[in-house]
């Protein structure tokens, strides 16, 4: 679909988070909120405080969403951390707000897992082995010699006997009782090929010699106020364009500019479609999000992110410039793994005034962004387990589309 495709209505693959209620000390890793602070997977394995660093200033940044992701098939926990900087002279800057993914095997599930695996595997080989040895018997055997009246009259073809024998001759195959299925067995073969994956030496090692930084105690942390978020499908209705319905929190982009009165034309203007396009990109936004408008997240992992714009950088290093089309091939591949990503969730302009309200921040001085695009490895490559408790965590891919200024 073409990423200013208007939306149609009826139900869609996106799962939609809202604010709920404030959350309190019953919150643990596997809940998914906004704001507070973060919540690891193992209380005694946090994730190395660089995680959460400010690539422009260097200060620890603040808890924006904490969102529990675990996949289907997998044999561990899986939790997104994005956090954003405060600091108001580094908003728009490379490194502002980042993502990142933890995990928590279970070894002893890995383990039963592998045995169960390894049995699966022993019983094909011997199947295998036995066919090939009845086949090379049969295939040894001197051509046998057939006396017509017999196959006329009996004790051959024509009493529906099998012409090289009963099949006493055959070794029988060892049955092997076993609880799983053969889903069972693919999804098992699919978790361990998850926790196996080849990785580049150089990689691997850069990132597991990455020196550990602890974080301060949490009360000398920044925070803002925490909510759980209840989530539901997304319902859409049809309808045109109405620039009435448009949060005037956003702002259109004038066609042909690039966001900066100091730059020339946008040199996506001699594409096929041009940059009246721009405008519908935002427009499609906007209805999109007017139906659902207190969305704070959207999540369909491998599926397409919603865009604020395709005028500006993160819009065109995502949209194909010969398709017009969201390309998730575009976005850097998995540091860890080299494979690429995906479009995993985005963070929605609801969540500005939500975790803003009450906390004494100005709306004008506060965050700007229009949406924050989260990309995790396709493979969900595991990463450096940090300790004996299973856990371990990676840096993501984040593309931040900041609210247009004129």
């Amino acid at each position: 679909m073409s990423v200013d495709s208007p939306s149609v209505g009826g139900k869609t693959s996106v799962l939609l988070g809202y604010p709920d209620e404030p959350a309190d000390e019953t919150a643990s890793a596997l809940d998914t909120r906004i704001g507070g602070l973060p919540i690891w997977l193992n209380p005694s394995s946090p994730a190395s405080a660089s995680l959460a660093k400010c690539k422009a200033c260097k200060s620890l940044m603040t808890l924006l969403l904490q969102a529990y992701a675990a996949l289907e098939g997998t044999l561990y926990e899986r939790v997104i951390y994005v956090f954003a900087c405060k600091n108001a002279g580094c908003r728009r800057r490379p490194g502002s707000v980042r993502a990142f993914r933890g995990i928590m095997r279970d070894e002893d599930k890995m383990h039963a897992v592998a045995d169960q695996q390894k049995r699966e595997d022993e019983r094909r080989k011997k199947k295998a082995a036995a066919a090939a040895a009845a086949a090379k018997v049969e295939q040894s055997r001197p051509p046998q010699q057939f006396d017509l009246g017999n196959m006329l009259f009996g004790d051959g073809f024509g009493d529906g006997a099998r012409p090289f024998g009963d099949g006493a001759h055959e070794r029988p195959v060892e049955s092997v009782s076993s609880p799983v299925t053969q889903n069972d067995v693919e999804q098992v073969s699919e978790s361990l090929q998850r926790t196996t994956i080849s990785v580049d030496a150089h990689r691997r090692d850069a990132i597991i010699q990455t020196p550990f930084e602890p974080w301060p105690p949490a009360e000398e942390l920044e925070s803002y106020k925490s909510w759980f978020l209840y989530v539901e499908s997304e319902y859409l209705t049809n309808k045109a364009a109405d620039q009435n319905n448009i949060n005037q929190r956003f702002e259109i982009l004038p066609a042909g500019a690039s966001g900066n009165a100091n730059e020339g034309p946008d040199e996506w203007s001699s594409l096929p479609e041009s940059s009246s396009n721009i405008d519908k990109v935002f427009q499609n936004f906007a209805d999109t999000v007017s139906d659902n408008p207190e969305q704070v997240v959207r999540y369909e992992r491998k599926g397409s992110p919603l865009l604020y714009s395709k005028a500006d950088e993160i819009g065109k290093l995502l949209v194909n410039r010969n398709t017009g089309q969201y390309d998730n091939n575009l976005i850097p591949h998995c540091e860890f793994c080299g494979s690429v990503r995906v479009f995993e969730l985005q963070l929605m302009p609801y969540t500005i005034q939500t975790l803003e309200e009450g906390s004494g921040i100005d709306i004008f001085n506060g965050m700007e962004w229009g949406t924050i695009i989260v990309a995790t490895c396709k493979n969900d490559c595991v990463p450096p387990i940090i300790d004996n408790k299973g856990v371990g965590y990676q840096d993501e891919w984040v593309g931040v589309q900041w609210e247009e200024t004129k």
